[in-house]
């Protein structure tokens, strides 16, 4: 399993680092040097990118520049200078550059791009491809999902402009936690901020009645309450999002906390928790790191975060894969909270509560 980056306690709670250290000695051979201005980030061309992704999924960075783009320049010196960006970066993906004027034919996903124009300053066919005819440098393409049979990748989010270390942080996390199957960037750049920036957000991230596994499964008989089992680690960004924004949002605290027993299932403590009976443990492996029950809360179908619901009798319900958002939280904890998925599927719920919320806000 891999482990991403985690964001050290500040008065603002911005300051990256990085979970693993780790340096990758790739092979740059068709990037300038001069082109990367101070930049930290080991950078390869696209086509060695495309390589590299098929032989070992990764997400890819891809940054679009000119030489003569100024705040090119400039994100390479700060952005791409910060120690902790271009760490998580080497680690996690692969950095490539392109230049949006080069004459070079490229091949991209099968098919062959080459320069529009034999003029100096000619845009490259690739870039009028992901960039449209308002070409703005620098942008960066951020892609994740590369799926070999359909030969396209599940995301393709474009950053238009210079993004400098606060802003490109959510974007990261988002491509690299798969949070884009979820929600939108935007959206998620907005919880993201509130919680790593808001600190009134921690009254109430104290204030929230979390139980610990080990007690909370102890007792299987009927409880008074369903149980709501947030399966997540240290080490995962998009969780600490939901802990510190989602579950704490005004929509979702108190009936949270009224409604469920609200379990912080940590996929790596190490404790011996009874459930129903069986014995679970982690078994703390280089191939095994995790809590075997994690395994089973969600039928083998395993992803970090997940939103486990366990019947009064802490019976299987249901797992939601994946981060939620405070308003997709909410919805997910009112279906089966309000026992309304026992008489109408998720489908019809959700578009009925779509169809309610966007009313609402077209009549504020």
């Amino acid at each position: 399993m891999k482990k991403y980056w985690s964001f050290k306690k500040t008065k603002n709670y911005n300051l990256l680092i990085v979970a693993l250290l780790i340096s990758f000695m790739l092979n740059s051979n068709t990037i300038n040097a001069q082109d990367n201005e101070g930049s930290k980030v080991k950078w390869i061309s696209l086509t060695e990118a495309m390589e590299k992704v098929k032989k070992e999924p990764r997400p890819i960075i891809l940054d679009f520049y000119t030489d003569w783009c100024g705040w090119c320049k400039q994100m390479m010196k700060t952005t791409y200078a910060d120690d902790n960006i271009a760490n998580y970066i080497n680690t996690y993906f692969y950095a490539a550059k392109f230049n949006a004027e080069t004459k070079d034919t490229i091949e991209y996903l099968g098919k062959k791009y080459k320069s529009t124009s034999d003029q100096p300053k000619a845009a490259h066919e690739l870039a009028v491809k992901f960039l449209g005819e308002k070409l703005m440098y620098p942008t960066t393409l951020f892609l994740n999902g590369f799926d070999k049979e359909k030969n396209a990748f599940a995301i393709n989010l474009l950053a238009a402009g210079y993004l400098d270390a606060i802003k490109i942080q959510p974007i990261l996390v988002y491509t690299l936690e798969n949070v884009f199957r979820n929600a939108t960037v935007d959206d998620f750049t907005t919880e993201f901020t509130k919680a790593f920036t808001d600190t009134s957000i921690n009254r109430k991230v104290e204030e929230f009645k979390w139980q610990k596994p080990v007690v909370a499964f102890a007792d299987s008989t009927k409880k008074k309450n369903k149980s709501l089992v947030f399966i997540n680690t240290n080490w995962c960004n998009s969780c600490k999002v939901m802990k510190r924004a989602s579950f704490t949002d005004s929509l979702n605290s108190n009936y949270l906390t009224k409604t469920f027993n609200c379990i912080d299932f940590d996929a790596e403590i190490m404790d011996t928790i009874n459930f129903k009976g069986k014995y679970f443990i982690n078994p703390h492996t280089v191939q095994q790191n995790l809590h075997q029950l994690c395994f089973e809360l969600v039928k083998n179908n395993f992803a970090i975060p997940s939103v486990v619901i366990l019947d009064e009798q802490m019976n299987y319900i249901d797992a939601i894969p994946g981060y939620q958002s405070p308003k997709l939280l909410n919805e997910i904890s009112h279906f089966y909270g309000d026992d309304i998925y026992k008489t109408k599927p998720w489908q019809e719920f959700y578009k009925e509560a779509e169809e309610t919320f966007n009313k609402l806000k077209i009549k504020n």
